[in-house]
């Protein structure tokens, strides 16, 4: 069952080659293939692309779980160039990254990305964020989609009781953006999400320490702002946002069919109210169309796009 009005469902990704990239990843993180296809063109113009395009995709998704997956979507013809092409940690717009727990050790998961064709910014870093210690690391393949892994140190993690394997399903994902009060409001004041937490200090921890590949004798020393929303306050498709005081890149203005992550997609149970806030916030946002969101069936959808290029797809089931 789909839960409505609890953040994202699952998370789109644009890669060169579907099938290839699916087993990969699912092979990398236990997951298993839950859909495999064409893409509906109705689907492919909610992602904004030209009539006439085709496309295929693979859904994968944890065997224990009901939310957090993986939908890829390559495109016929020559694969397009990277939304975030050249892109460090630190450089704001579109989607940054996803988030997956190592259940049982963050050693394995790693290398089993590495296998898959992944390279991380940093080595595997033991990070205080706000009152949680967990070990993490951030790792990009060649078609740009970056994961990050992390694994609990303290306080003892919850919820993930019945979820097998060492890899959890996709709980959060992260969004650089230039201006952390405007991100904020969107998710607070416009959409009425709960701060799941929210914490502001400096890239790194003592000696630098951090896992976004900043220069140890530089994180130290450059701020940094972090929150993380949901619409009832729990880290169960959540977003993330931070700032980093210290600049670089845009990337606001990367579209699909360019390849990494696309979108969040959320099911809604009021589409209207959803278009509403997102409009007030200074977004781009689509009309309403029918499409057929495989293997859940049909549904209304929107596609809002937030001042800093990320993609967010809301749908109501039919």
């Amino acid at each position: 069952m789909i839960a409505l009005d609890s953040g994202f469902h699952e998370v789109v990704g644009i890669v060169a080659d579907a099938e290839a990239s699916a087993r990969r990843l699912a092979g990398a993180l236990g997951y298993r293939l839950v859909h495999a296809g064409d893409v509906a063109p109705d689907v492919l113009a909610l992602l904004g692309l030209a009539e006439g395009t085709t496309a295929r995709e693979a859904l994968i998704m944890h065997p224990d779980a009901q939310r957090g997956a993986i939908r890829l979507i390559s495109l016929a013809g020559a694969p397009a160039p990277l939304m975030r092409d050249g892109g460090q940690a630190w450089d704001s717009g579109g989607i940054f990254d996803i988030n997956i727990r190592a259940l049982t050790g963050i050693d394995a998961l790693h290398a089993a990305l590495g296998i898959a064709g992944c390279r991380a910014s940093s080595p595997i870093t033991d990070w205080q964020f706000g009152a949680m210690a967990v070990r993490e690391v951030v790792e990009t393949d060649a078609d740009g989609l970056c994961i990050a892994l992390m694994q609990r140190v303290s306080p003892p993690l919850q919820g993930y009781d019945g979820i097998g394997g060492n890899a959890s399903w996709v709980f959060n994902s992260t969004q650089i953006v230039a201006d952390f009060d405007a991100a904020r409001a969107l998710f607070v004041d416009h959409l009425g999400w709960a701060p799941v937490q929210e914490t502001q200090g400096f890239a790194g921890n003592e000696g630098g320490v951090n896992c976004m590949g900043l220069p140890p004798s530089l994180a130290a020393t450059i701020p940094m702002r972090i929150g993380i929303y949901h619409p009832h306050g729990r880290m169960e498709g959540s977003v993330e946002i931070i700032s980093f005081g210290c600049g670089g890149h845009d990337f606001s203005d990367a579209r699909p069919p360019m390849r990494g992550w696309a979108a969040l997609r959320l099911p809604v149970s009021d589409l209207s109210a959803f278009a509403t806030a997102m409009v007030a916030a200074g977004c781009e946002v689509s009309a309403a169309r029918e499409v057929m969101w495989a293997p859940y069936g049909k549904a209304e959808a929107i596609a809002a796009i937030t001042p800093w290029g990320a993609r967010f797809e809301a749908f109501r089931l039919a």
